[in-house]
């Protein structure tokens, strides 16, 4: 079958062309913003991606259309589709039919921390002897690609609660079958589509309500959305992770060493690659759906450690011998406090400096503009990149930090990067969009 992608180079819809290709199908498709890595996974998988959205793309006559969710009506292609009745769907419709079906589904959900908490599971599985498929919204350090089939019988995804596709307003997940549902956290986020915290735990309350009652559900202990959430209706079998010694899972520090405690046992973590707590949290949680499939709580750990990470999710960059620079996607202020706290933490005598644009829908908007600005004043320096688009006055509120400057483009960051001693400081890069500019910027000034 011949299956075209619009809108292909998002995280999501390039994972699964791979996995589209992977199934034997011819796989073309579109889009018009394409980077690394996903651009990088679809050449090498010979997926011919054209950079346009015009109609002449439809002569290819594909056998399916997969739209993606930044397709809309009133686009000449979307309308050509309509009109002349061609076969479409969405993205996760398509993978919950061909891909998931009959597989035992791990299925990662929340706000922050799918993404290394799905790659912890899948490393861990291959560790331990399986050969798991996976999806995920980045490409893991020690995997060749973001997305496999594997050859076992469990399949880990990454489950976003974006919206499915202009004729479908669900939330993605809702598309895939679980057996082990995995929920972070529960923050507002996506301010372009969801209108208040509220209506993201509704879309959260659909999914769980259409779990069978044999699935296993992993939650943060005592999380007061989750609480919320699980208060309108949960009829799967519940366990909690956390800090907390009265989760059911819970990370403890005990005499400067880590330990996870499993009911009255208590194993020792040794040093996992990751660091920061919220990536102790990430690891609790993939602990935690890892026992919820029988796999023993040792071994788990073991395979844990072996855990290189996720590019551009705080990643550290190589080609940088006497500064730390990592390399991060955060894009919610929570997730910007998380990336911050980690790297100060792990280097208290050094200063921190932040380069950072807030290129999501949410942050342009100014849905948690107060909170942007709080999280950002930990850091020691900042220089954050501002447009046009923006809907708040970025500089007006930033206005009373004096260690945070705002610039209006990445060439005013790289003139800007002179005022500072280089010597003094690591350096944290943070956007939801391509990275290369600001790594460039600091590789001619460092």
């Amino acid at each position: 079958m011949h299956i075209h992608i619009l809108g292909i180079c998002g995280t999501f819809m390039g994972s699964l062309a791979l996995l589209a290709k992977e199934s034997d199908h011819r796989v073309t498709g579109s889009d018009i913003n394409c980077y690394p890595p996903i651009s990088d996974q679809l050449d090498e998988m010979g997926i011919e991606v054209i950079p346009n959205y015009d109609i002449d793309q439809l002569k290819l006559e594909p056998d399916l259309i997969v739209i993606g969710n930044v397709m809309t009506r009133g686009m000449d292609i979307i309308e050509q589709i309509l009109d002349n009745g061609l076969a479409y769907t969405s993205g996760p419709e398509w993978l919950g039919q061909n891909i998931l079906a009959d597989r035992k589904v791990i299925s990662v959900a929340g706000t922050h921390g799918k993404t290394t908490t799905s790659s912890i599971i899948a490393s861990a599985l291959m560790e331990m002897g399986q050969d798991p498929g996976y999806l995920i919204g980045g490409v893991p350090i020690n995997f060749d690609a973001s997305a496999s089939l594997g050859s076992s019988e469990y399949f880990v995804i990454e489950a976003d609660e974006y919206d499915t596709a202009f004729f479908d307003k669900r939330s993605k997940f809702i598309h895939y079958p679980a057996q082990t549902l995995v929920i972070n956290n529960l923050e507002f986020d996506h301010a372009d589509i969801f209108k208040d915290l509220e209506q993201i735990k509704w879309h959260f309350h659909q999914l769980i309500r259409s779990l069978s009652s044999k699935v296993d559900l992993r939650v943060p202990y005592e999380d007061q959305n989750i609480r919320d959430l699980l208060a309108m209706g949960n009829w799967s079998t519940t366990k909690s992770f956390g800090f907390n010694e009265k989760a059911d899972f819970a990370v403890i520090l005990k005499d400067g060493n880590l330990f996870v405690k499993e009911g009255d046992d208590l194993y020792e973590m040794m040093s996992p690659r990751l660091f920061g707590k919220h990536n102790l949290m990430n690891i609790i949680s993939a602990f935690s759906a890892l026992r919820s499939l029988g796999f023993e709580s040792e071994k788990i750990l073991k395979a844990v450690e072996k855990f290189d990470g996720v590019k551009r999710r705080l990643q550290r960059l190589n080609q940088f011998d006497n500064n730390a620079v990592f390399d991060d996607f955060a894009h919610h202020p929570t997730a910007i406090n998380f990336a911050i706290d980690a790297i100060k933490d792990k280097y208290p005598n050094k200063r921190l400096c932040v380069l950072a644009e807030l290129a999501s829908n949410t942050m342009r908007q100014g849905t948690l503009k107060d909170e942007v600005v709080s999280s950002f004043s930990k850091a020691d320096c900042a220089f954050i990149i501002s447009n046009d688009n923006f809907e708040w006055d970025i500089e007006d509120a930033f206005k009373p930090f004096q260690n945070i400057n705002i610039v209006s483009s990445h060439q005013d960051l790289m003139k800007d990067l002179e005022s500072i001693d280089t010597d003094d400081y690591n350096f944290l890069i943070m956007t939801n969009r391509t990275s290369i500019p600001f790594i460039e910027a600091l590789e001619k000034r460092l």
